[in-house]
């Protein structure tokens, strides 16, 4: 019997019986919790930062990673509910967690509320996630986060930030806040994408709890549509969910998921696109024509966004996404791809060897995607200068220059006695 859909798309994962892979992330995060280390998570947007922290501080996995209820309260806020508050409404947030019920608390009885915990032997972690609006907070300065680290140096009191940058390439509202020393006590700790077999484990897990046993081909689609994003690939286990039939995905189940995978991510995939410059949009889209193992830091600025994954696109989606851009300096239709600075072509990824005339016989049809391209149009783009015209040479062309493309020759269509159309696949 198949039950309610599964896959979380909307929000965080709250719930540990739905909260599947990150085992290491987890481990690592609670060693360093246990002997007093203050963590900076940062990582791609909708990486599942907030719902990594629901988890190591539901009662079930922190008691299984030995910090236990008993001697553990978490503390969670969230940076947007706090923006333009004060001190006071801030150390009141983190009471309220520990029973408190005033909305503000002044810094004197908050240090008597960690003196409670400290006679009762009980750490405090208190976790901030959207962290990139508390540093914006033109309330929040120095002065505030200097208090934090002496109580972080006299108590049992650690933080867990959450953002997308790292601390130090946070803009804060009082810049010299940086400098506080608040800001030393924190491990760096950069959550990347699923690892495959988690991504896998992910699909399997939720669909199985709906009541569906997706086939080994239909978890290769989905994971490959995707990659190892996580929200990327509940909403494809989502909309798969709703249309599989006994756990396969026929063609036409395959094209309805894949659509409306793209709508759903599209606001995202825009986000991720915009947040990039022009030097990083320029090799996201130019990736096929990079040399194998060619390594910049701009690629690891990619994979540090969470775009590539062992030097090449996390998944389909993210690729279609970066083929419909317009980028300067790249022609991108249907399969092929056009470097026409350094006039390098690749075709699905491949890297094709044209001759110079062969070169611009492409760069004209790919300029023209769609339209009858007459043997006269290509003598004047190819020998813009030559006053005799000999259109036998351009037929030459053409047919040299479908031979060099192989297979994908064949989307040169002649049109006889008129030219030829480029129709992309």
């Amino acid at each position: 019997m198949q039950h309610a859909n599964p896959f979380f798309h909307r929000g965080p994962v709250q719930a540990p019986a739905y909260f599947v892979g990150r085992q290491h992330e987890v481990h690592t995060l609670c060693e360093l919790l246990r002997s007093g280390q203050s963590i900076a998570i940062s990582g791609s947007r909708r990486f599942g930062k907030t719902s990594l922290l629901f988890n190591i501080s539901s009662p079930t996995i922190s008691a299984q990673n030995q910090l236990l209820p008993s001697a553990t309260c978490w503390a969670y806020l969230d940076g947007g509910m706090l923006y333009g508050l004060d001190e006071e409404w801030f150390l009141g947030a983190i009471a309220r967690n520990l029973g408190e019920e005033r909305d503000s608390l002044k810094y004197g009885e908050f240090v008597e509320r960690l003196r409670d915990l400290a006679r009762n032997n009980i750490r405090l972690i208190v976790m901030l996630d959207e962290f990139e609006l508390i540093a914006a907070n033109p309330n929040f300065g120095v002065t505030l986060f200097n208090r934090l680290r002496g109580l972080a140096s006299q108590f049992a009191l650690q933080f867990i930030t959450v953002s997308k940058l790292p601390l130090a390439k946070l803009a804060f509202a009082q810049p010299e806040a940086l400098g506080s020393p608040f800001f030393n006590i924190f491990a760096p700790f950069l959550l990347g994408p699923l690892k495959e077999h988690e991504a896998i484990e992910l699909l399997v897990k939720l669909a199985t709890l709906g009541g569906c046993n997706f086939s080994d081909d239909a978890l290769r689609f989905l994971f490959g549509l995707t990659g190892p994003h996580p929200l990327f690939l509940q909403v494809a286990g989502y909309h798969a969910f709703g249309l599989h039939q006994n756990g396969q995905l026929s063609p036409e189940i395959r094209k309805m998921v894949r659509e409306r995978v793209q709508i759903d991510l599209n606001g995202h995939l825009d986000y991720y696109w915009r947040n990039l410059d022009d030097d990083e949009q320029f090799l996201l889209a130019a990736l096929p024509l990079i040399e194998p193992g060619n390594h910049t830091s701009t690629l690891d600025k990619l994979h540090q966004a969470g775009l590539l994954k062992d030097g090449d696109y996390l998944g389909e989606v993210i690729q279609q996404h970066v083929r419909r851009q317009n980028v300067l300096g790249l022609l991108q239709v249907g399969s092929f791809l056009m470097d026409t600075q350094r006039k390098i072509v690749a075709v699905r990824g491949e890297r094709v060897h044209l001759t110079r005339n062969e070169y611009l016989a492409l760069k004209f049809f790919l300029e023209n995607p769609g339209r009858l391209v007459t043997l006269e149009d290509l003598e004047t783009a190819l020998w813009p200068n030559d006053i005799m015209t000999d259109t036998e040479r351009s037929r030459g062309i053409v047919k040299r220059l479908r031979t060099a493309l192989g297979a994908y020759g064949s989307l040169i269509l002649n049109h006889r006695a008129q030219g030829y159309v480029l129709r992309p696949d």
